[in-house]
C-alpha cells in the first residue's frame, strides 16, 4: 500500500439463488477490482436456471463455490464466511455490485484502530430510480433505538472477520432482518466505525427483492429482535435502547387501536389515550399523541372525524 502497509486479505461472500439475470454483474464487479488480496466466494442454493453455468465460467478465480439447497440466506452466508480466512469481511449479494475501487478504498481505510468501514451505498431500480444512502452516527445504540441519524446499509458496512466471528455467526432464525441483529451485536463489542463519503456498492431494488416485497416482515422481525436484545445485549446501554423502542412501538400500536375503536366516542378515546401517555411519559409524551388527542377533539376532516 502507499503508506507501506501490507494489503490485507479482504473475504467477500456472494449468496445466491436463481439470480442468474443479475449474478454475471456482481461477480465481474467484484473479480475485476484489481485487489491483490481477494477471496471470493460464490454460495449458491440450487438454482435451476443459468446461475450454475455462469459461477462455472469464472469458477478458477473463484476461492470457492458450491450449489445445494440451504436453509436460506443467512444459513448461506454462514457456511461462506465459515471457509473465509480474510481479515475483512463482507457478503455482496448476487443482485447488487461493487464500484469500481471499491476494496481499495475499503482496504486503505481500515487502520489499527478501526473496527470497521462504512461507505455510501447507492440504492437504485431499473427505472433510472437512484438515492445515496451515506452513513452517518453507526452506533450500535442509536440502531436499536431507531434513532433517524444513524444512517446505514449492510453492503456498505465491512468488518473485521475475526470481530465478527466473536460477535457471533449470523441468526439463522431470522430470515429478513439478520444484518440488523449482526450489526448492532458487533457493533457493540466493536464500535470504531471509520466512515467515508465513497459510494462503495450499488443495491439493487426489483420486485422479486426482498426488501421490496417483504418490508412488513423485515420490521416484524425487528421487533423480535429487540425483544433478544433487551435481556441478551453485552452493553447495557443497547439492552436500554432495545426496551425503549420497544415501549414505543407498543404506545404506537395502543394509539392506532384507540384512534380506530368506533365503540366509543371521541371525547372517550381522547381520555384513554391522555391518561395511557401519563404511565409513561418519557416515550408517550409525543407530538404523535398529542396530534391524535387533539384530531379527536376538534376532528377538522371526515377521516379525523372517524
Amino acid at each position: 500500500m502507499a503508506d507501506g502497509r501490507k494489503w490485507p486479505t479482504i473475504s467477500i461472500v456472494t449468496p445466491s439463488f436463481n439470480q442468474g439475470r443479475y449474478l454475471e454483474e456482481t461477480i465481474r464487479s467484484i473479480l475485476l477490482q484489481g485487489y491483490p488480496q481477494l477471496e471470493h466466494i460464490v454460495i449458491d442454493g440450487g438454482s435451476r436456471d443459468e446461475s450454475v453455468a455462469i459461477i462455472k465460467k469464472y469458477e478458477r478465480w473463484l476461492s470457492y463455490w458450491v450449489t445445494e439447497s440451504d436453509r436460506g440466506q443467512a444459513h448461506a452466508i454462514n457456511k461462506g464466511l465459515a471457509r473465509c480466512t480474510g481479515e475483512i469481511f463482507n457478503w455482496i449479494n448476487s443482485d447488487d455490485y461493487l464500484m469500481p475501487g471499491a476494496l481499495g478504498k475499503i482496504a486503505t481505510a481500515f487502520r489499527d484502530e478501526a473496527d470497521a468501514v462504512a461507505g455510501t451505498v447507492l440504492n437504485f431500480d431499473e427505472n433510472g430510480w437512484e438515492e445515496p444512502l451515506v452513513p452517518a452516527r453507526l452506533e450500535a445504540e442509536k440502531l436499536a433505538a431507531y434513532d433517524a441519524s444513524a444512517q446505514w446499509h449492510q453492503p456498505g458496512l465491512w468488518l473485521r472477520r475475526e470481530n465478527l466471528l466473536s460477535s457471533g455467526y449470523l441468526d439463522e432464525s431470522y430470515d429478513y432482518s439478520f444484518d440488523f441483529d449482526m450489526t448492532i451485536r458487533c457493533l457493540s463489542m466493536f464500535p470504531r466505525v471509520v466512515e467515508i463519503p465513497d459510494v462503495l456498492v450499488h443495491f439493487r431494488l426489483h420486485p422479486q427483492s426482498k426488501t421490496t416485497s417483504s418490508w412488513e416482515r423485515f420490521m416484524e422481525e425487528r421487533y423480535r429482535i429487540l425483544q433478544k436484545l433487551s435481556t441478551t445485549a453485552i452493553k447495557p446501554s443497547v439492552r436500554k435502547a432495545s426496551r425503549r423502542t420497544l415501549r414505543s412501538i407498543e404506545w404506537y400500536q395502543f394509539i392506532d387501536n384507540v384512534r380506530n375503536n368506533q365503540h366509543r366516542s371521541r371525547f372517550l378515546r381522547s381520555l384513554e389515550l391522555a391518561f395511557a401517555a401519563c404511565r409513561d411519559p418519557e416515550v408517550r409524551f409525543t407530538r404523535l399523541t398529542l396530534g391524535t388527542i387533539r384530531r379527536l377533539l376538534f376532528p377538522s376532516t371526515a377521516q379525523d372525524r372517524m
